[in-house]
C-alpha cells in the first residue's frame, strides 16, 4: 500500500503473513517533514540531550558515592549530596521538558501532513482511486498519519541524543582509561540490535 501525501510517501510491502511491513527507506522518507520545523526540533533534541546527560550523570555519581561507602568506607560529602539531589531535579525537569517539547513538534508535523493528505485526495473527490473511494482512502491515511505520532514523538530527538551520549560517555572513559571503552561499546551494540532480534524472532521464530 502507498498513500502519498505531496511530496511525503508512506510505502509499504506485504509479507508472507499477510501483514504490513515498512518497504525500505521508509523511515528515511520520514525525515523531510520535520524541515519545516527545524527550530522545534532543535529545542527537542536538546532537551532530550540534557535528559539523557543528567541520567547518566545522576547514575555515575550515585554508582562513584555507593562504591566509595562499601569499599572505603567513606560517607559522601554535602557536595555530592548536593550534586545528587540537583542532577534529579534537571532530570525530572529535563524528562517533562522533553516530552513537552516532543509532542509539540509530533503534532506540528501531523498537522501538515493532514493537510497534505486533504489537499491531495481533494483533487479526485468524488473520484474512486485504484477502485476505492477517495473518502475511505482519507480514513486510511487518516489513521496512517497518526500512527506516526510515535515516530515523531519518541523516536528522532531521542535517537540523536542517545548517539551523542554515547559518543560523549566513550570519549569520557578512554580519557579516565583506553580500555573502559572495550568494555561499554559491545554490550552498547548488543542493545542497538536487540530490536531487530526481537522482530527478526518475531517474524520467522513463530
Amino acid at each position: 500500500m502507498s498513500t502519498a501525501t505531496g511530496t511525503t510517501a508512506t510505502d509499504t510491502t506485504t509479507g508472507a503473513d499477510g501483514a504490513y511491513a515498512p518497504a525500505r527507506g521508509s523511515l528515511r522518507a520520514l525525515l523531510p517533514a520535520l524541515a519545516g520545523h527545524r527550530a522545534m526540533a532543535a529545542r527537542t533534541c536538546a532537551a532530550a540531550l540534557v535528559e539523557q546527560g543528567s541520567l547518566v550523570a545522576l547514575l555515575t555519581l550515585a554508582a562513584h558515592t555507593v562504591g566509595a561507602a562499601v569499599i572505603e568506607g567513606r560517607a559522601p560529602s554535602a557536595a555530592t549530596v548536593t550534586a545528587l539531589v540537583t542532577l534529579v531535579l534537571v532530570r525530572a525537569l529535563a524528562t517533562w521538558r522533553e516530552m513537552d517539547l516532543s509532542h509539540d513538534l509530533a503534532y506540528r508535523v501531523l498537522a501538515a501532513l493532514r493537510v497534505r493528505v486533504f489537499d491531495g485526495l481533494a483533487r479526485s473527490a468524488p473520484a474512486r482511486i485504484a477502485g476505492r473511494r477517495s473518502g475511505d482512502l482519507a480514513a486510511t491515511a487518516m489513521a496512517d498519519v497518526e500512527a506516526l505520532e510515535f515516530f515523531y514523538a519518541h523516536t528522532t530527538a531521542q535517537l540523536l541524543a542517545a548517539g551523542t551520549v554515547l559518543t560523549g560517555g566513550t570519549a569520557v572513559l578512554a580519557a579516565v582509561d583506553p580500555w573502559l571503552p572495550a568494555a561499554v561499546l559491545p554490550v552498547a551494540a548488543l542493545l542497538a540490535a536487540a530490536p531487530f532480534a526481537l522482530e527478526a524472532d518475531r517474524k520467522f521464530g513463530s
